[in-house]
């Protein structure tokens, strides 16, 4: 039995960029790959909010944060 393919995405934080990295992480996600989705802690909530719970449930995509702006370290 094969493992299951991974992938990690980190977007650009400019605005407009995280959104559609996100639809494309549930397009993988949904063809049998385990995703990590890396963000900084500025955007992090707002992924959290947006991510539909069954992704969560299944372990589909794991969400990641990192500092990204200056006074978050």
């Amino acid at each position: 039995m094969g493992r299951q393919p991974h992938v990690l995405m980190i977007p650009s934080p400019g605005q407009g960029h995280v959104a559609p990295l996100m639809k494309f992480a549930h397009r993988i996600a949904d063809n049998g790959f385990k995703v990590t989705f890396v963000n900084s802690n500025f955007i992090h909530g707002k992924v959290v909010a947006a991510l539909p719970d069954e992704a969560v449930a299944r372990g589909q995509i794991r969400l990641v944060s990192i500092p990204g702006r200056s006074g978050e370290i």
